[in-house]
């Protein structure tokens, strides 16, 4: 099984959106937040990748919305589902694109409470042959903060 490591591909999102501003939070407990995430991602087997960027407060249309941050794995990979979390007590959405073979396919999830987190994000069935690519946008913030979309694998069969 790929493992991404999961902190080339949390550097690899920031950098593909450092144009977004940064949350306005205070920058200790943010960071605080970030190494707790990484702690419970970085030793688990199943975590085939983690997608991180920034996202500003606003209203945005999803139809107006790309999936911004893109984990593309080398091989298809059976993917179970997607665990999405973000910053703080604020409230946001977020599109997911997953791509299998030729099928592609947007996902566009409902308001996620923040201190909720993380939210389970089911991906669909049918792709027998796996995912070749997971991408996500955070949409729709309350507030400056920032967001995570971790990617589980699905246990294989013993050989």
């Amino acid at each position: 099984m790929l493992r991404v490591p999961a902190v080339l591909v949390a550097v690899l999102g920031v950098a593909l959106l450092g144009g977004c501003s940064s949350p306005s939070s205070d920058a200790g407990a943010l960071s605080a937040w970030q190494r707790q995430q990484d702690l419970a991602t970085e030793a688990d087997p199943a975590v085939l990748g983690v997608l991180v960027a920034d996202v500003d407060a606003g209203e945005q249309a999803p139809q107006e919305i790309r999936p911004g941050v893109r984990l593309q794995f080398p091989a298809s990979q059976p993917v179970d589902h997607l665990e999405f979390s973000c910053y703080g007590n604020g409230a946001m959405r977020a599109v997911i694109r997953t791509v299998a073979g030729d099928a592609t396919r947007d996902t566009t999830v409902g308001t996620m409470a923040c201190r909720d987190s993380p939210h389970r994000i089911d991906v669909p069935r049918g792709t027998s042959a796996g995912i070749d690519s997971v991408a996500c946008s955070g949409f729709d913030s309350d507030r400056p903060s920032t967001w995570r979309l971790v990617v589980i694998g699905r246990a294989q069969p013993a050989s």
